[in-house]
């Protein structure tokens, strides 16, 4: 069997040394052997590292791979979110599968490529999209349809995890910072990360799935973690609570909303334990109760194993598609009211009002920092 990558940073190369490190088992799994046909790269002449560029078979030029019928399945880790929504579409259409992390693309048009998948009755998984390795997506495809789900809701970016559990220990900024590069858990540009993008394109694909809806990802309440000072994480320890930054989904019959905001949770709460690199997902459903999901939310090998996963799923079951219902739930997500704890800038302290979210946005653009308390 034939596969292609598309993209060679850091999760490519996950890929690509997990078929290494587990060809046996994976060969064992689809009954063939399996070869990496072509890997889609920018630039053919970069340095890979510890992958000798003469013995992959790099290429930059997509309409090769979509034009290779002997290609059946096709891992998408690009960042680009544009070309990653065309891509993928080319290759439904072609009736590859698509097995993609690339959040972007998933939240930008979930359920026109659902649509297009379904139309030429190919796969497209995207598990590792979510939480990394964490299984989440495919539980939830079956929760959904036995509970009415209340609550979706955790952390979801590891990180912003990573980054706000060694502030909290009073570790100089700009050293927390250079210890999450050099560890690869931040990227030379974080700001996808800081501000809360990638935690709301996430939380946008869940979202998707469970109100059945179209969620325009830009529509999600979003403040990052940038204002955040040390008098902040000295509130926070004063008033035994830690800071984390937590995307969620309410929803009823009637309406849902969405939020990624830096909160404050007390240190009895589970959620307040879960440090460094690793998520947590709390769900809530009208059948199954309370349920938890938690793990290593990104790196190389655990977003590899994520889309791994999904192989597996694309050679041993049918195809799975996500409609949009056209029940046109009313998005409430502005009106929602919480208590917030407010500061404004240059001051050590703030206080705490009972407001709605699109208030606490006002604030933020404002000066505030403004921090959710739950």
């Amino acid at each position: 069997m034939n596969i292609a990558i598309l993209g060679f940073g850091t999760v490519g190369q996950g890929i690509y040394r997990v078929l290494e490190d587990r060809r046996p088992a994976l060969e064992g799994q689809c009954g063939q052997e399996l070869q990496v046909k072509s890997i889609l790269v920018r630039d053919l002449h970069k340095d890979r590292g510890a992958f000798r560029a003469s013995s992959l078979p790099l290429t930059d030029s997509f309409e090769e791979i979509l034009a290779d019928d002997s290609v059946e399945i096709v891992f998408e880790v690009m960042s680009d979110g544009a070309k990653g929504i065309e891509y993928i579409r080319q290759l439904l259409a072609r009736g590859k599968h698509v097995i993609s992390a690339n959040k972007a693309a998933i939240a930008g048009a979930f359920f026109e490529l659902q649509e297009t998948a379904r139309a030429a009755g190919a796969h497209f998984r995207y598990e590792a999209a979510a939480a990394g390795g964490i299984p989440l997506i495919d539980p939830l495809g079956k929760i959904r349809h036995l509970n009415s789900i209340s609550y979706l809701g955790g952390i979801i970016n590891s990180s912003t995890n990573y980054i706000l559990s060694e502030l909290s220990l009073e570790k100089p900024r700009e050293e927390v910072f250079a210890e999450a590069l050099t560890l690869g858990v931040l990227e030379d540009d974080p700001t996808n990360d800081v501000e809360g993008y990638d935690a709301r394109r996430k939380i946008a694909i869940l979202a998707s799935m469970i109100v059945a809806q179209e969620i325009r990802e830009m529509d999600i309440p979003t403040i990052g973690i940038c204002e955040l000072s040390d008098d902040d994480f000295a509130w926070a320890g004063s008033e035994g609570r830690r800071l984390k930054l937590i995307a969620a989904l309410t929803q009823d019959d009637s309406s849902y909303s969405l939020s990624v905001l830096p909160t404050a949770l007390a240190e009895t709460n589970p959620l307040a334990c879960v440090g460094g690199i690793m998520n947590q997902v709390r769900l809530e459903g009208d059948t199954i109760g309370s349920l938890v999901f938690s793990g290593t939310g990104g790196g190389m090998l655990s977003t590899a194993h994520g889309l791994w996963a999904d192989f597996l799923e694309v050679i041993s079951s049918r195809p799975t598609y996500y409609m949009n219902s056209g029940k046109g739930k009313a998005d409430h997500s502005l009106q929602r009211t919480a208590a917030f704890y407010l500061r404004e800038a240059e001051k050590a302290r703030g206080e705490i009002k009972q407001i709605s979210v699109k208030e606490a946005l006002c604030l933020r653009d404002k000066g505030f920092t403004v921090i959710e308390i739950a």
